[in-house]
């Protein structure tokens, strides 16, 4: 995938920004991700074939919607669009909503895409929005999706037991929360200011 112009900024951390998605968006390399069983393994997305209908008609009800918010993921450095990051269904009475990510490049994998724009994404509810409570759904043997919310302060809160079907088994999902109190505000460096500060710290 080639690099795009860069697009205003909706959030912003120190290696990826969240930007609204767009309809130019729905483009060939989307699609390839949603019809990659090793990019969907651990989601509920690709059991069927996706095609560019599938695309034009998820993209209509999302966008459309009062009740999801869905934003791009884009690395800052090559300006690629990466992945999507979700907060939705929201119930506005409550303050809840329940948060999903798909990292589509898979270059991007294990480089902690993930969990920055989890961490801006939470920061976006409960700052912006105003909710109460995040949560989300993780098949119980991914070991690094469970790592990487652990790390976005997300707590295990239960087990559901052959909850999920996948490869012929049923699989566990565990169901992890944040709430707004446990909340920690946001902390982001640049790159550069890093290698300043690492360098400052060998001198002493």
């Amino acid at each position: 995938m080639s690099p795009k112009k860069s697009k205003p900024a909706f959030a912003e951390g120190a290696t990826v920004f969240l930007r609204p998605l767009e309809h130019s968006d729905l483009n060939d390399s989307y699609l390839r991700w949603l019809n990659d069983p090793e990019v969907t393994r651990y989601t509920e997305t690709g059991t069927f074939p996706s095609t560019a209908e599938d695309l034009e008609n998820y993209y209509r009800a999302v966008i459309g919607s009062r009740n999801d918010v869905i934003l791009a993921i884009v690395d800052k450095e090559s300006g690629l669009h990466v992945g999507n990051i979700k907060l939705g269904p929201i119930h506005w009475i409550h303050r809840t909503a329940t948060l999903g990510i798909l990292i589509g490049e898979k270059e991007f994998w294990g480089k902690g895409v993930g969990l920055e724009a989890t961490r801006l994404m939470v920061e976006y509810g409960f700052v912006r929005l105003n909710l109460h409570r995040i949560d989300l759904g993780v098949f119980a043997e991914h070991d690094a999706a469970v790592r990487c919310y652990e790390k976005a302060g997300f707590k295990v809160e239960g087990r559901m037991r052959e909850d999920l079907f996948q490869d012929g088994q049923y699989r566990d999902r565990l169901w992890m929360g944040l709430l707004r109190s446990e909340y920690k505000p946001l902390r982001f460096e640049t790159k550069a200011a890093a290698k300043v500060d690492k360098k400052t710290r060998e001198r002493k």
